[in-house]
């Protein structure tokens, strides 16, 4: 029996990706440190950075609060894209964005609007 991917599949995918971002951005490994103080971003920001990335992955990973994950993380994409492509660091950039557009299956997930 062949197996599909159905959006509930992006929805986990991308949850358990947001994850994985939240604690890189959140465990403060020193080349994350080091990006955000070279892009002369305030101290802290790493943190709201990757509470951001946790509450999409929960909110994402809730039926009842899917919508609400699916605009966090476009909105936290969207900047992080902007921002890496702004530092002219396309290889970072590419996956990012990649992302973003895997939002697009994930929102035909079933779940209350």
């Amino acid at each position: 029996m062949p197996v599909y991917l159905t959006p509930e599949h992006f929805v986990w995918m991308l949850s358990a990706i947001l994850a994985l971002g939240a604690f890189v951005h959140l465990a403060g490994f020193k080349f994350v440190r080091d990006a955000y103080v070279r892009w002369q971003y305030p101290s802290g920001f790493r943190e709201v950075t990757g509470t951001l990335l946790a509450l999409a992955a929960i909110f994402l990973s809730l039926p009842v609060t899917r919508f609400f994950g699916l605009v966090l993380a476009a909105i936290v994409m969207f900047l992080s894209a902007i921002t890496l492509i702004n530092h002219r660091q396309y290889t970072f950039a590419a996956p990012v964005v990649a992302l973003l557009f895997a939002l697009v299956p994930a929102s035909l997930a079933g779940g209350p609007v």
